[in-house]
């Protein structure tokens, strides 16, 4: 096989195997840039060096170990990036986009308003790091031609309209309608409305989720009392994106675990929490019953709701 036949399309040229591939950055604003990277998007750090040749620099993976981006701080001003400057980060979905970008917007980092008018018009998301060099978060798999507002691979796809996770501060008998599509008891709900803190997630400013984070009553651990997604935005990353914003936000309150309980008649929330990480730990017998407040029967899927099912994971 000749090198060209060898170097076409799906194959590397033979002269060209690198163990692993690196590009360098020089920043102005080293350290916010490298806060931006490992904090925000959450990219791994491999690797850190200082005074090396007299320079200091910050190593991430992208995505595992053998492809890296280098952050160099710089000696003086570096140029103004350009348009096309960007990390382009592809997934396969809209939902993954949504999930991917949560910490960023949790971080209070807007998207960029003015993106490159290719990913506009292809559901994208741009955010630009301190340099002003963009990470382009893309919702399709590369190599496969976006389709806006078509399909792809048999699957529709959707704008990936970012999710915004802010703490609510607000009355809580505002978004007393949220909590009620998690919790079927008034009585229940009432007991615990005002208790711990609630993260709400808005779509273009209309809000779209909420959860409920509240002490356990065990140290070092808290409970995800409530939480729910209202039915057009569900399977959408609305609620893995709370998942994540409560995660972080028990790792900054020092919190080591995390529980969750929901209905065993509930199949989707099951699943839900298990692709989010938890474990089932217990079950709880007759927890939804007239006596605890909860009316009967309660159905889901045409099973009769009984048992509560306790998850945990550690944070």
């Amino acid at each position: 096989m000749s090198e060209q036949a060898d170097s076409g399309a799906g194959h590397w040229p033979r002269h060209l195997r690198p163990g692993a591939l690196r590009w360098a950055r020089a920043s102005s604003h080293y350290d916010d840039t490298v806060a931006f990277y490992r904090d925000l998007v959450g990219l791994p750090v491999i690797d850190e060096f200082s005074g090396s040749f007299g320079e200091d620099g910050t190593i991430f993976g992208l995505p595992g170990f053998r492809t890296h981006l280098e952050i160099v701080r710089a000696s003086g001003a570096v140029g103004a990036a350009g348009e096309l400057d960007q990390i382009v980060l592809y997934f396969a979905s809209a939902a993954a986009v949504t999930a991917a970008t949560s910490r960023l917007l949790s971080g209070g980092l807007p998207p960029d308003p003015a993106p490159h008018p290719y990913w506009a018009a292809h559901g994208a998301v741009t955010f630009l790091d301190p340099d002003g060099r963009g990470v382009v978060f893309a919702p399709w798999v590369s190599g496969h031609d976006p389709v806006p507002g078509g399909s792809e691979g048999g699957q529709a796809s959707r704008p990936a309209t970012p999710v915004q996770i802010d703490l609510y501060d607000g009355d809580r008998a505002a978004v007393r309608p949220l909590f009620e599509l998690a919790e079927d008891s008034a009585v229940q709900l009432d007991g615990y409305l005002h208790e711990g803190i609630v993260l709400v997630a808005r779509r273009a400013g209309h809000l779209v989720g909420h959860l409920q984070l509240v002490a356990s009553g065990t140290d070092g651990e808290a409970e995800v009392k409530n939480m729910g997604v209202v039915p057009e935005h569900r399977g959408s990353g609305v609620g893995r994106a709370l998942v994540d914003a409560a995660l972080e936000r028990c790792r900054v309150d020092g919190s080591t675990r995390i529980v969750v309980a929901t209905g065993a008649a509930d199949v989707g929330n099951l699943r839900f929490y298990q692709r989010c990480g938890f474990r089932l730990t217990s079950v709880e017998p007759d927890a939804f019953t007239p006596e605890t407040g909860y009316p009967e029967p309660i159905m889901i899927d045409g099973v009769l709701l009984r048992d509560r099912v306790w998850l945990a994971r550690d944070v």
